[in-house]
């Protein structure tokens, strides 16, 4: 669970931000496309991300513009779209500022990373770092000033949560240090195995049934400690 915190060694949890700090994956999504579907002018569905070879902003744009429109996106148009993209966010946080608040504990918990010597928490977030970053001021969660890698920086989620592990590090990987992905789909658990990192899965009802049957061990709906959670934390601190 995410507060039982090892005795000894370095802990690193790198987390998603979409739908893992706030329930903002189903929003984006929606915006995303919207913003997607205005640039080339086209009526369409919005897909299923399961089917991108990599579910992040770029590498999602990247293929849906080679099968849909048989190019790749200008960099006139990925820019045209990530304005857009921005300006819809923010007018869904005016209309719906609950989907952009923190899940119950979130708050709790980074500030326990803080306050211990040898945790460290980062964001690797398959989103774009200009909208991640207005999350994380809209929702206060900036006042932690987490060490942050997106889309922008590399199409692969594996390559995006390395570059956010080297970041949270900065003076690299200590002998022995655990490393651990909190996330909500099924993609986040396939970057974890791929890595060889721990994954702990934050999703309810059809989301969390399916990270189960995925084979992810650890899911529960927030971070919120509960139980023999809570005495074990006390124990190991």
């Amino acid at each position: 669970m995410l507060w039982q915190w090892a005795k000894s060694g370095y802990q690193v949890f790198i987390l998603d931000l979409d739908g893992t700090l706030m329930q903002s994956a189903q929003i984006d999504d929606q915006c995303y496309w919207q913003a997607v579907f205005s640039c080339f002018e086209v009526a369409d569905t919005i897909p299923d991300l399961r089917q991108f070879e990599h579910i992040t902003d770029s590498g999602i744009l990247s293929e849906w513009c080679a099968h849909r429109v048989g190019r790749p996106p200008s960099e006139s148009e990925v820019e045209w779209i990530r304005k857009l993209f921005l300006q819809l966010l923010r007018n869904g946080a005016e209309e719906h500022p609950e989907l952009f608040q923190p899940l119950p504990g979130v708050e709790n918990w980074l500030q326990a990373v803080q306050d211990r010597e040898n945790v460290f928490a980062g964001i690797a977030t398959g989103g774009w770092g200009h909208s991640a970053r207005f999350k994380m001021r809209y929702s206060g969660l900036d006042r932690f000033e987490l060490p942050m890698a997106s889309s922008d920086d590399a199409i692969a989620r594996t390559e995006i949560m390395q570059i956010a592990a080297r970041a949270t590090l900065q003076s690299g990987s200590p002998e022995g240090a655990a490393f651990t992905y909190v996330g909500d789909g099924e993609w986040d658990l396939q970057a974890s195995r791929l890595l060889g990192w721990r994954f702990i899965g934050i999703a309810q009802g059809d989301r969390a049934r399916r990270l189960r049957q995925a084979g992810a061990s650890t899911v529960q709906a927030d971070f919120k400690i509960r139980g023999s959670a809570r005495s074990k934390a006390r124990e190991s601190a």
